[in-house]
């Protein structure tokens, strides 16, 4: 499919909403944008941050290239991209997308995919976003996003039933990033000879290993209010991690 056509597909997708999704046009664009479906329209992935994301997206794309990429390959323009957007398949209703045969994502534990974001993200980048000054503290920031809507959150702390829009796709497959290379090799070895993982983790913080160093039981209240449909969706428990 050629890149021009691919760049009408996603405008009309995202403009006049064809397929009947509902919402707004940045849901659309949202949506579209996150989704990556393969050229045989054999699997879909929905894209999460703070889970591993850059690293099974890319591996993805090269999965399916059918060509050499480059080492250093980059999706950001998806039109010229392997992976097939949602537009592209030119939809006559949003849910037709469930009749793709296999659905997954990467989820992660609340608990430390929030504390992840914190520790590595650059504060002055969005601590203006939240109404926080650079020097915040976890507490300081677990307070303010759990004040916000999922509608207002953005993606790399969004509530993740909403961040994979579990409200759209019915998934077959969800794959814990405590367990990502095995379970992500194992689900790529069905749809190809090459499993290769192009890792880009890029200063990793180890989250994991510091809940217990920066949570306290009201912070962890907060999470777990707040995220209880993470938690149940994709079957945490909400005790915190040794």
């Amino acid at each position: 499919m050629m890149a021009p056509l691919r760049i009408f597909n996603h405008w009309r997708f995202c403009t006049f909403d064809p397929t009947g999704m509902g919402g707004g046009y940045k849901r659309r664009e949202r949506f579209n944008n996150a989704v990556f479906i393969s050229p045989k329209r054999d699997f879909l992935f929905t894209k999460n941050e703070k889970c591993a994301n850059v690293t099974a997206r890319i591996s993805l794309q090269h999965l399916v290239a059918g060509r050499q990429l480059p080492e250093n390959f980059k999706d950001i323009d998806r039109w010229f991209a392997p992976l097939l957007q949602p537009s592209d398949l030119r939809l006559p209703r949003i849910d037709d997308i469930n009749d793709i045969p296999f659905k997954f994502a990467v989820v992660r534990n609340p608990y430390s995919r929030l504390l992840s974001f914190f520790l590595n993200a650059k504060r002055e980048n969005f601590a203006s976003k939240l109404g926080l000054d650079p020097g915040m503290n976890f507490a300081d920031f677990i307070a303010q996003v759990t004040e916000q809507t999922p509608e207002e959150m953005n993606r790399h702390w969004k509530i993740q039933y909403y961040n994979i829009f579990c409200d759209v796709i019915r998934y077959d497959h969800f794959i814990r990033f405590e367990n990502f290379e095995e379970d992500f090799r194992n689900v790529m070895s069905r749809f190809g000879a090459k499993t290769e993982i192009h890792s880009v983790h890029k200063g990793q913080s180890n989250a994991g290993t510091k809940i217990a160093a920066n949570y306290t039981t009201e912070i962890a209240r907060k999470v777990r209010e707040k995220f209880a449909i993470d938690f149940e969706s994709f079957g945490y428990s909400t005790e915190l991690p040794v």
